[in-house]
């Protein structure tokens, strides 16, 4: 994984892929602020090219953002130079964290959850966020749900970004039901001088069931607030069918 993101690092907010991110990030500080959180530190985890921390770098929080890849850390600082930012990288697997991100207020983790292995994977997350939360703090993150994934996988080809005069990409995408693994491939075309350069990257997401996040959270000593969509709408388990869901996770205050 950290060697595919090495290649789509610099292409990776030309073709969309940081777009989610940049959209719920704010609404989803709004909706903290709502439910009475309240808080400085904040950990970005997967924050791949900033495009949560640039929009919170905009107010007096302390940041530290955290990803595998260091193409992706260094397209990051790139965009935030700002030595005024209260603001530290950290590259590390979010699964190998320990202590490294300190005592925080609120865990942000968006488009990066799928990217585990498994649940044993998830739980070692979570268990590492939780020792970092500080009490009745937040731990929001988003899934791509089995719907949501099996449906972008049955999208087959596409063509994600077209200058003719400097970067051309495609991908193709297939799902595995037996294992609810999506594979999408990226093609990409860069011009390199006179000529132009092929490189190619993969991106594997796997599909885990709503409820079993959900208890696993719990048996990670968080409190579920709550369960939203996308449009930071309720989830109903029995009814929806939402491509994408939105956890929301509370340690419990130490009285």
């Amino acid at each position: 994984m950290p060697g595919d993101y090495a290649v789509l690092a610099p292409i990776y907010d030309a073709i969309g892929m940081a777009e989610f991110g940049q959209r719920i990030t704010p609404r989803l500080i709004d909706y903290a602020q709502r439910i009475d959180w309240l808080g400085r530190r904040i950990a970005v985890l997967g924050c791949g090219t900033g495009s949560s921390i640039e929009y919170l770098s905009q107010y007096p929080y302390n940041l530290i953002g955290v990803d595998n890849s260091a193409e992706m850390l260094d397209a990051a600082r790139r965009k935030m130079n700002d030595p005024g930012l209260s603001l530290k990288w950290l590259q590390a697997d979010i699964r190998e964290l320990g202590t490294q991100i300190g005592s925080v207020d609120l865990a942000l983790a968006l488009n990066v959850m799928n990217e585990l292995n498994s649940l044993r994977d998830l739980e070692t997350v979570f268990g590492n966020v939780q020792r970092s939360l500080e009490p009745g703090k937040l731990f929001l993150f988003d899934m791509l749900t089995v719907q949501g994934l099996t449906q972008d996988g049955e999208s087959g080809d596409r063509l994600l970004h077209n200058d003719p005069q400097n970067l051309t990409v495609f991908s193709t995408t297939d799902y595995d039901y037996e294992r609810q693994m999506q594979t999408t491939q990226y093609f990409i075309f860069q011009r390199a001088g006179n000529g132009w350069e092929r490189s190619e990257a993969k991106r594997i997401l796997r599909a885990f069931p709503v409820q079993a996040i959900a208890s696993l959270l719990q048996r990670s000593g968080f409190t579920l607030r709550t369960i939203l969509n996308s449009n930071l709408e309720s989830y109903d388990h029995g009814s929806s069918r939402a491509p994408r869901v939105i956890f929301v996770a509370e340690k419990p205050s130490s009285n």
